[in-house]
């Protein structure tokens, strides 16, 4: 079972991602590829996610469906990386590992040791009772056991109309648990509030190093230091600003829709428009194409960013055309803008 889990887990979460990544993105930065890759990936899902819940389908039937078709193409993604890869690209590798100075090194896992002690706090020393998470993690449940995709009422078993509340069922990300419950056979429970917050948190402490380290570029003693500064001051913050903070939402519930919104999707936009400054026209168009299906994977995750990702969009958008004074880029940033703002519309309609 254990191995069975980690498999499931590191196809769903890795290689896969990775792979279709590859067989659309070509930039030289392999965090384009694996972003772009993972909410392509996302994408997918809530497409047929959608599908499949307006038309009572098979939550199993589902599942093999997205493992067809993102398979496939991350083995052809995967297929083209093996071709393009060399022995330079390894040595490479070796070459930056080396190239960390023994304080850095020090550092990095004095970094990783606090994020692991936080993880394993918010997992197994963490009770978090609310009745809006107590429904997403019914939802996943749920979801498992009618083989249906969030149709039915978990706590009464009443079968609802499709699109029942709109914002439960478009951002269905707790559904994305049933999936990989379904795969791995471990119950969708655990998957959504244990096993998956590991991998969310801890990717939500890498985009922080991420911003961090684009800030610090030139002094990467600098960055690790400022991640402890910061990491302390989300303690502070979570502790001072309980239940009203994106700090709070991290430690304590940081599998829910919302704390991935402001913890992960919000930070890689900054990121990706951050990036896109600082690169040649080609890794530029990289960027464009990753910034796209972020902001249509996103829409799975919480129905908090219909609104919120427009909006970042707007300001960040008009910030980047004043400052480069290229007007023309604006439609690009109103295309990204387009999915939240459409799911925005259809939810309060």
């Amino acid at each position: 079972m254990i191995v069975r889990v980690c498999a499931v887990l590191l196809l769903a979460l890795f290689v896969v991602p990775f792979g279709m990544g590859e067989a659309f993105i070509s930039a030289r930065d392999k965090r384009l590829v694996y972003f772009g890759g993972l909410f392509a990936s996302l994408t997918v899902f809530e497409i047929l996610m959608l599908i499949f819940h307006a038309a009572m389908g098979s939550l199993r039937v589902m599942t093999a469906l997205w493992c067809l078709l993102c398979g496939a193409v991350a083995v052809y993604g995967w297929c083209k990386y093996g071709r393009s890869v060399g022995k330079n690209g390894l040595a490479s590798v070796r070459a930056s590992l080396k190239d960390w100075t023994r304080t850095e090194k020090l550092l990095l896992a004095v970094c990783l040791g606090l994020v692991v002690l936080q993880i394993a706090n918010t997992v197994f020393n963490v009770t978090y009772k609310n009745w809006d998470d107590e429904t997403y993690c019914a939802n996943a449940v749920g979801a498992v056991y009618t083989d249906l995709v969030n149709r039915v009422a978990p706590e009464s078993g009443v079968l609802h109309p499709a699109f029942y509340n709109k914002k439960y069922v478009i951002a269905g990300w707790p559904i994305y648990s049933s999936m990989l419950s379904v795969l791995s056979g471990i119950h969708a429970a655990i998957i959504y509030r244990t096993i998956l917050p590991i991998f969310e948190m801890a990717l939500a402490y890498y985009l922080l190093y991420s911003l961090l380290r684009h800030f610090l570029r030139d002094d990467r003693r600098k960055a690790l230091i400022a991640f402890v500064f910061v990491y302390q001051f989300f303690l502070l913050a979570a502790k001072n600003m309980s239940q009203f903070s994106n700090e709070w939402w991290l430690l304590v519930n940081g599998w829910t829709g919302k704390a991935l919104a402001f913890n992960v999707v919000t930070p890689l936009v900054l990121w990706l428009i951050l990036t896109m400054e600082d690169t040649d026209p080609a890794e530029r168009k990289s960027c464009w194409q990753v910034l796209f299906v972020v902001g249509c994977g996103a829409c799975l995750i919480a129905a908090s960013l219909f609104m919120t990702l427009p909006v970042l969009f707007a300001v960040w958008g008009l910030s980047y055309c004043l400052r480069h004074k290229d007007w023309g880029q604006l439609w690009k940033f109103a295309l990204c803008a387009v999915p939240a703002a459409a799911c925005a519309l259809i939810t309060l309609h």
